[in-house]
């Protein structure tokens, strides 16, 4: 534990300030592939045969069965039917090497086109299947052919489970529904030029269990589950607008500034001698960015969304900006700015 103190300390102290290099996360969640033993398999009362995949939730009458899934197979079902339903599919069990405190639910298979590894992730107690981890087998060489892949896969999702938004400086994209979270993501080898993609899935209602079955140090590394009524989760109100806001500070001529727009979806309206407008809608979720400009380079950024501005202000800590009034933050040379409309919308201003 001393060790890795003292190199993640070294890591901070030679990561140069934020204007410079927007710096990643240190620590970034995966899917836990520690195996522990079950303390056994709970009746929770669910009924397997009940779960629907992906029904439409506007129109049903009730919606407590009604599950986000994966390849049309609904999360929140027992471990051992999920994968009797994968093997339907030709995918085919991996088995661990070396002894196993428990069964590990790791898969191999066709996923949208391309040979990839399943990982079920399951709750501890009651054995339900909460979130998918699919992995891609390919190796990816450049940068530029993960780039394709990542924009073929981010299609083929939004067909399946809807819109979503680019998120973690364009390295991701996030889906995030009624009845659960679909995350898109590409990352480059530690000691290669390589590049490696896949997602993750989960359903909220059954991520809504298994949180409640972990133990306290688990919960510590877990995102706190979203509200649920009437069995469909909060919507969508966080997208990746600090990541968004200094791409666009570290990319001040203009046409840079417009090339990260588009990156991130957003539309660009009509530019005047002051100002480049754009602006990104997702369902419920509205945002408009509005670029200051000086000739062909911009002064200064502003973002108004209807977004939560407690999650806000969390990634402007996270990613290293220090505040003492959560009004304004610092890190480096750059200034934000973070505060609320009359209409309840947020407005970060960047410079």
């Amino acid at each position: 534990m001393k060790k890795l103190i003292l190199i993640v300390l070294g890591i901070l102290l030679v990561v140069p300030p934020v204007d410079a290099q927007f710096y990643k996360k240190l620590f970034k969640k995966k899917t836990k592939t520690e195996k522990k033993k079950k303390s056994g398999s709970k009746s929770d009362g669910i009924d397997d045969e009940a779960q629907v995949a992906m029904a439409d939730w506007a129109t049903a009458s009730n919606n407590q069965n009604n599950r986000n899934a994966f390849l049309n197979i609904p999360l929140g079902i027992k471990a051992d039917r999920f994968e009797k339903l994968l093997l339907e599919q030709n995918f085919v069990e991996r088995k661990a090497e070396g002894k196993q405190t428990a069964k590990s639910y790791i898969y191999e298979g066709d996923v949208y086109g391309s040979k990839a590894v399943v990982t079920l992730v399951t709750s501890d107690q009651t054995t339900r299947v909460y979130a998918v981890d699919v992995e891609e087998q390919q190796i990816y060489p450049s940068l530029q052919a993960v780039q394709q892949r990542f924009q073929e896969l981010k299609n083929t999702l939004a067909g399946v489970y809807g819109p979503g938004f680019i998120d973690n400086q364009g390295e991701a994209y996030t889906i995030q529904t009624r009845l659960g979270t679909i995350s898109l993501h590409y990352e480059r080898g530690s000691l290669t030029s390589s590049y490696t993609i896949g997602f993750t899935l989960d359903d909220a209602k059954a991520y809504q269990m298994a949180y409640s079955e972990m133990d306290a140090e688990d919960k510590e590394y877990e995102t706190a589950p979203r509200v649920i009524e009437n069995g469909l989760a909060q919507a969508c109100v966080h997208t990746d607008l600090v990541g968004l806001g200094v791409k666009l500070v570290q990319n001040r001529q203009l046409k840079a500034a417009q090339a990260v727009l588009r990156s991130y979806d957003y539309k660009i309206g009509k530019a005047t001698v002051k100002v480049v407008p754009a602006t990104f809608s997702m369902t419920d979720y509205q945002a408009s960015v509005s670029l200051a400009r000086k000739k062909q380079s911009v002064s200064s950024v502003t973002i108004i969304a209807t977004d939560d501005i407690t999650a806000v202000c969390k990634d402007l800590q996270t990613y290293g900006f220090t505040s003492a009034d959560q009004k304004t933050w610092r890190q480096g040379n750059m200034t934000v700015a973070v505060s609320a409309d009359k209409q309840g919308r947020v407005v970060v201003t960047l410079r």
